[in-house]
């Protein structure tokens, strides 16, 4: 697979149009599905979500990578192409259809998998601040979940994030880490600070 072509059709089906579906294949065959049918067919983007989580053991911290929805692979054409024809020769899948048009996504879903594309199916750690003892979120994936978020945890540095996506509720841990203290707050920010004072 040449990773630098398929970049570029990353931001050619971005900038220009696509349709989205997920096919679902054994849990732990993700990659290998993905990784095969980049290589096989040359008009496909496919990615698996994955996501950063914090580590530790021992007093010892660390990042490391996990799937974040086991099974499914997000798979990006250009608009009208017909994947009937997108066969493994390895990896069984099937194409998951909660719509019409041979389980092209739509809504929701479509903004999910528009969100996934722009990650690059890499949930990184997002950046926050403190505000009067809360967690407010200024930058990466987060950011754009804010509305997602039920939970904080300010000591291990992680938010529940719960996305409704092809009728099922996926919750999940995502981290983030406190950024330089001297990040200016906007406008917004000063206007909420004083209404809690």
């Amino acid at each position: 697979m040449d990773i630098k072509y398929k970049q570029e059709l990353r931001q050619r089906l971005i900038n220009e149009g696509y349709d989205a579906y997920v096919f679902f294949t054994l849990s732990g065959k993700e990659e290998d599905l993905a990784e095969e049918l980049n290589g096989k067919y040359e008009d496909t983007y496919c990615l698996v979500l994955r996501r950063m989580v914090h580590r530790s053991e021992h007093g010892r911290k660390w990042d490391e990578e996990a799937v974040l929805i086991k099974g499914y692979v997000f798979i990006y054409v250009p608009s009208n192409y017909d994947i009937r024809y997108i066969r493994s020769d390895n990896n069984p899948f099937k194409i998951l259809k909660w719509q019409l048009d041979l389980g092209k996504l739509f809504g929701e879903d479509l903004e999910y998998a528009a969100w996934v594309l722009k990650q690059n199916g890499l949930i990184g750690v997002s950046k926050a601040i403190r505000v009067n003892q809360k967690v407010k979120i200024v930058e990466g994936p987060l950011a754009e979940l804010e509305g997602y978020i039920i939970k904080y945890s300010p000591r291990n540095h992680n938010c529940l994030v719960e996305i409704n996506f092809m009728n099922r509720k996926v919750q999940t841990w995502l981290p983030f880490e406190y950024t330089d203290q001297n990040y200016i707050m906007d406008k917004t920010d000063e206007e909420a600070q004083k209404q809690e004072n």
